[in-house]
């Protein structure tokens, strides 16, 4: 190649590969470092939190963060149907319907989130015996976070289908990420777990406002589609929490107060292999159904998160098993040196994990209910085998380990989007059910 103007030879500069290049690829990008900086100042919580209490008082805000994170993967679950439905209409040019279905979403939530909140009001007694708390006002401030999480991750939802993925990173990266250790501390020193999970209530509201629509973008008598049917990903989330989390109720309840807290410990380190490329799942829905709506092949971002999850895992677990035992010590404090042997296995099965929640987001995507079915049956293999065999936490391990594992095979087996068989050939084009064009307003029905 030469230049026109001297007739000298200009070197081409190097391109990166378009798939690099992409807007996805852009959009896949802020939202993992907006991810990864979130989950760093989520992890900042935790670590304060072990700091600032004892390791019995750590095990109860463990105890209800893993219960609301169980309770907040059916939120999710409205939040991946919503997306997936939004996603489906904007493709389409139909955005102020997208809109429109957002916001009859949010409606039918809050009466849902009204009714849960009244439920566990009414059963603060049982809650305070049976995960042993301290005092009622831990489960009621508990509560009213797992309330309000839940609307966070509608409002979530609609702004993923729309790919507004700018507004995702920002809740991603503050009010789920730094903004909760920075509230911890003030609030931890004065109130102790009360105030630290009223640490995560101050962060969430700060996200709610942050997803809140502007009035000039509410667009007036616009058709509202059909509310998404969110059955399949209810089952399918509140299976993965349950996978995910589930090792953290039972741990409090069978094991001791101190072994416990170890426990909770070990397994913050090790879900940094399951957290850590969460963002790329949150993109990959709605990326994943507009590209089914289009007719598209979705094999090359399927496979390109797939490969992108098991890296992250296999470098979180690989650098927990090469450190040092001081590595537990250093951040969480002498108290907890026995989590040490148990952290680089749980990012082993976490890395699993993690790998089985891309395969539920393309099933999502795909409106495919067979990895559903597994994914619940392994949910309640998971729960019997922890009841009958988790009575030290390397018996924990082992079963959530097998769980997963099992879990990820019969997928391969039975479908051909498990993570070989994709590799090995293009799946045959399956379009998901159409969304219709336009139905009766909700104010004429």
């Amino acid at each position: 190649m030469s230049d026109s103007r001297g007739g000298a030879p200009v070197r081409s500069r190097p391109r990166l590969p378009a798939v690099l290049t992409s807007a996805g690829a852009r959009s896949g990008l802020v939202l993992l470092v907006c991810s990864l900086a979130g989950h760093v100042g989520n992890y900042l919580y935790y670590v304060l939190a072990a700091r600032l209490l004892t390791p019995a008082e750590f095990a109860e805000v463990s105890a209800i963060t893993g219960l609301a994170t169980i309770a907040f993967m059916p939120a999710t679950g409205v939040q991946a149907a919503l997306a997936r439905d939004t996603a489906a209409l904007e493709a389409r040019g139909l955005d102020d319907q997208a809109r429109a279905l957002g916001r009859a979403v949010a409606r039918r939530m809050a009466v849902v989130q009204a009714a849960v909140l009244a439920v566990l009001v009414l059963a603060t007694p049982a809650a305070v015996a049976v995960l042993d708390l301290g005092s009622a006002w831990v489960w009621l401030v508990g509560a009213a976070w797992l309330v309000l999480g839940m609307g966070l991750y509608v409002g979530l939802g609609s702004r993923q289908g729309r790919e507004q993925f700018g507004r995702v990173a920002a809740v991603l990266g503050g009010p789920m990420g730094v903004f909760r250790p920075l509230f911890l501390v003030p609030l931890a020193l004065v109130a102790g777990v009360v105030g630290a999970l009223g640490a995560m209530v101050a962060a969430t509201v700060v996200g709610l406002a942050v997803l809140a629509e502007r009035r000039r973008d509410r667009p007036v008598d616009t058709v509202v589609p059909p509310l998404p049917d969110v059955r399949t990903a209810l089952v399918a989330l509140g299976a993965f929490a349950s996978l995910t989390n589930i090792d953290l109720l039972v741990g409090k309840v069978t094991l001791g107060p101190t072994e416990a807290g170890l426990y909770a410990s070990a397994a913050l380190l090790g879900k940094v292999a399951l957290y850590g490329p969460s963002a790329l799942a949150l993109l990959l829905l709605p990326k994943v159904t507009a590209r089914l709506e289009s007719g598209l092949s979705v094999r090359r971002p399927a496979l390109l998160v797939m490969a992108a999850t098991v890296l992250t895992g296999g470098v979180v677990a690989a650098a927990i098993a090469l450190a040092p035992a001081s590595l537990v010590t250093g951040v969480f404090g002498a108290a907890y040196a026995g989590a040490y042997s148990l952290a680089a296995p749980l990012a082993v099965a976490m890395t699993l994990l993690a790998l089985v929640h891309v395969h539920i987001m393309v099933s999502l995507a795909r409106r495919d209910r067979v990895l559903i079915g597994v994914v619940a049956l392994a949910a309640a293999a998971q729960a019997a085998g922890l009841l009958l065999l988790g009575s030290s936490p390397g018996r924990i391990v082992l079963v959530t380990t097998v769980v997963a594992a099992t879990t990820l095979a019969v997928h391969e087996l039975t479908s051909p989007y498990g993570l070989v068989r994709l590799a090995l050939r293009e799946p045959a084009a399956r379009r998901p059910t159409p969304v219709p064009d336009r139905v009766p307003s909700e104010e004429t029905r």
